[in-house]
């Protein structure tokens, strides 16, 4: 008989009180271990994820200002104990033909991490198009060999060749945003991140950059990366992509061109001074 893998998930977590029963129950059953690594929940997250059993470790951590999604993965990896680690959010759901494709493959001596495709859903409708269908990340990996780094949008760093690494047929589901609501929360969080990456490829943003890139963005999110399949759905969706390049960009503008206020205040008491001059002068 040889001694078979065992199978840890990985998650980070903020008042997931709505998807993490569904989240723990679809994994309880065939999974090893389940970390999940909170920042600070004011909910019930708490009390559903350690009265969901032994195979659950729940770590309260708040980021620090410094800290992003990947320190928080990171932590989790380090709280874990099993051979192999799927790193997951609270929205995804694995399907039953990826569970039975991850279970074999981890037995596998000549692979030390998986990349696997999503089928995401935005307002709970399946995504064929917009660039979503481009997802296809290493989040399965031997724990001893991986960490994440980035920020909101964290990448797996593996410690093994490019031959080392297999990819599932399976798809994991990811219900992702229920409401426009939601993603527009999120999409200011991530604007952040998109417009570090636009300071560091553009020296200026210029009045062209905000006419031209959201432009593009959304022809390449409707066009080339075929939204239109998605409909009125996949429209919604390349607009608000192009919305938020726009924000993006500005804000990158903002950051090279900032007034500060100490300088307009300095402004506005020059011109004080200089009508209470004529004043005095008028007055004479």
């Amino acid at each position: 008989m040889t001694n078979k893998s065992t199978l840890g998930v990985v998650a980070i977590s903020y008042n997931e009180q709505r998807d993490l029963p569904a989240f723990l129950e679809h994994l309880l059953p065939w999974v090893d271990e389940i970390v999940i690594v909170d920042d600070g929940s004011t909910d019930a997250t708490e009390r559903i994820a350690t009265s969901a059993g032994n195979k659950i470790k729940f770590i309260i951590s708040p980021r620090k200002p410094s800290e992003y999604f990947a320190q928080q993965r990171n932590k989790g990896i380090e709280a874990a104990t099993s051979d192999w680690l799927l790193h997951m959010d609270i929205d995804e759901r694995v399907t039953p033909t990826l569970a039975d494709e991850i279970l074999e493959v981890i037995n596998n001596p000549d692979k030390d991490g998986y990349r696997f495709c999503r089928l995401n859903y935005f307002l709970h409708r399946p995504m064929y198009g917009g660039g979503w269908q481009d997802w296809n990340m290493l989040h399965l990996a031997r724990r001893r060999l991986f960490h994440f780094e980035g920020m909101f949008h964290e990448t797996c760093i593996l410690d093994a060749t490019e031959n080392r690494i297999g990819q599932l047929k399976a798809k994991m589901w990811h219900l992702n945003d229920s409401s426009y609501k939601d993603r527009m929360r999120k999409s200011f969080n991530y604007c952040e991140e998109q417009a570090k990456r636009l300071s560091e490829r553009y020296l200026q943003i210029t009045w062209l950059h905000l006419f031209s890139l959201p432009i593009f963005e959304f022809i390449r999110k409707f066009f080339f990366k075929g939204g239109y399949r998605d409909g009125t759905l996949g429209l919604l969706f390349a607009m608000h992509a192009s919305g938020a390049m726009f924000r993006a960009c500005a804000l990158v503008w903002d950051e090279q061109h900032r007034v500060s206020r100490g300088s307009i205040e300095q402004q506005l008491q020059e011109i004080w001074k200089k009508d209470n001059l004529n004043l005095c002068h008028a007055e004479k």
